[in-house]
Formats: C-alpha cells, structure tokens, sequence
C-alpha cells in the first residue's frame, strides 16, 4: 500500500484540506491502494480542523468533521512513500530531524521538484474564508496536477 502523507504546521488547515482532497480524487478514480494522512511539525495532538477549513471542504463535498491534528509521527513518515509540504521551512525541519526520508519529501507546490520558486502555499489561519477558498484551490491544482503522475509512478491505477 502506497503511503502518502500530508504536512503543515498545525495540522488544522492545509494538510488536512489536501488529505481530503486527495482521499476524495482516490474515490473518484476507483484507486484503493493509497492510504493517505496528515500531519503538523508544530501539531497538538487532537485539535480539530479550523471551522472555515471545514467550512469550504464541505462546499467541495469533503468532510473533515471528524479530523483530529496528530504531530509527526516518525514511524508513519519513514514508511511514507511520498511526504508533501507546504513550505521550505516544513522542508528544513524534516530534513534536519527525519534525514532518512528526505528522498520522498518534497514541496506540494513544487512537484516532481523537491523545492522551486513561489512553491510556498501559504497558511490560511487567522484570515477570512475566502482565504481558505484560495487554499483549497491552490492545494486542488497541484494535488490535481500530480494525481496521474502518482498514478503511474505507483501503479496505483
């Protein structure tokens, strides 16, 4: 089984709107071989998802009503074949503490590419929801964008 593992910070926003995203384009194309979570380098364990990131999931017929943020788990992410994050700090981080995973880490915006320029998507906390509507656009492209390549790479078609 293919492990695919979302990161950000909290856990609360970006990662658990990708996590939902992916898991819903999984139905969609009948794939059943992925298992897919997420995580937060800075995560409490247990917080829910923030409301407006629940909010326009649900828009998108996504739930995350049920989405509890978990810190990294080292275990989960040295079986995960793919890590995604956010941003180039979220890359440092894992790299500087998790050094064995750091071939299958890369930037969700940057994809195949482990880093590249505005590869950032950034943190919709504390602003209106139309910001987190323009997050859950931005994460939906590029989840979009590497679904056939994950497809093929995987074998998970």
């Amino acid at each position: 089984m293919t492990e695919i593992v979302f990161i950000c910070n909290a856990n609360m926003c970006r990662s658990p709107m990708a996590e939902g995203i992916l898991k819903k384009r999984c139905t969609e194309n009948g794939l059943s071989r992925l298992h897919i979570a997420s995580m937060g380098i800075h995560a409490q364990e247990g917080n829910r998802a923030m409301e407006f990131a629940v909010a326009v999931c649900r828009e998108q017929s996504i739930d995350l009503e049920g989405h509890r943020s978990r810190p990294l788990i080292p275990d989960e992410l040295k079986m995960s074949h793919l890590i995604f994050v956010m941003e180039p700090m979220q890359i440092n981080y894992i790299d500087l503490f998790f050094p064995q995973v750091s071939d299958r880490l890369f930037m969700l915006a940057a994809w195949p590419d482990r880093q590249g320029k505005k590869a950032t998507i950034p943190d919709p906390i504390g602003r209106p929801i139309t910001a987190y509507r323009k997050t859950f656009e931005t994460l939906q492209r590029h989840i979009d964008n590497f679904l056939p390549e994950l497809m093929r790479r995987y074998g998970v078609h």
